[in-house]
């Protein structure tokens, strides 16, 4: 009797081993795992142009590793790649504003920041490889100046290749009106 129940057991494990050797990163490295789906059926049209904003806004709590929300994020762009849509029919924009703006603080900014025992900190920004991704595929990052103002900081203090805007308000509503959908996460 013991036999059937270890055998099942294996056939179990090995089910669940294949099932997470089947995360893909089809276009973000590292982050925003998918799921390869073999059965799909319904699938977005690779034709079409696809144009999003994301706002992100919500304080980021662990501050020594990459913001889950930006993983997220990123997941959302890898399952549109997944999906077959090409990279150049994507057109992703993320803009950070109020308690997030610390996900684009440039390295010594961000050392500063968040280990203040330490004045010499070599604590980099988590997100940093992350952002990188997101430049390398062609995704748009804006943070609003008005959460800067308010933070005391400086466009020094921005992580190079982040875009700063007047406000939240004035990017989502210009990119709203070149046809962006919005998605606050």
């Amino acid at each position: 009797m013991k036999k059937p129940v270890i055998l099942l057991f294996l056939i179990i494990l090995s089910s669940a081993v294949s099932h997470a050797q089947d995360m893909v990163f089809p276009a973000i490295q590292g982050y925003g795992g998918v799921n390869a789906i073999p059965f799909e059926v319904e699938k977005p049209d690779p034709s079409k142009q696809y144009k999003f904003v994301i706002e992100l806004g919500n304080r980021v709590e662990d501050k020594t590793k990459a913001a889950d929300i930006l993983d997220y994020v990123a997941r959302m762009y890898n399952l549109h790649r997944y999906a077959g849509i090409p990279k150049e029919n994507i057109q992703m924009a993320i803009v950070i504003y109020a308690g997030a703006t610390s996900m684009v603080l440039a390295n010594l900014s961000y050392g500063k920041r968040f280990d203040k025992e330490d004045p010499n900190s070599t604590l980099v920004n988590p997100n940093g490889e992350l952002l990188e991704e997101f430049f390398r595929n062609g995704i748009q990052v804006i943070v609003c100046g008005q959460s800067m103002m308010k933070q005391d900081l400086l466009p020094e203090d921005i992580y190079l290749g982040v875009r700063m805007a007047v406000s939240r308000f004035t990017a989502t509503t210009d990119l709203v009106e070149n046809g962006y959908q919005v998605f606050v996460l």
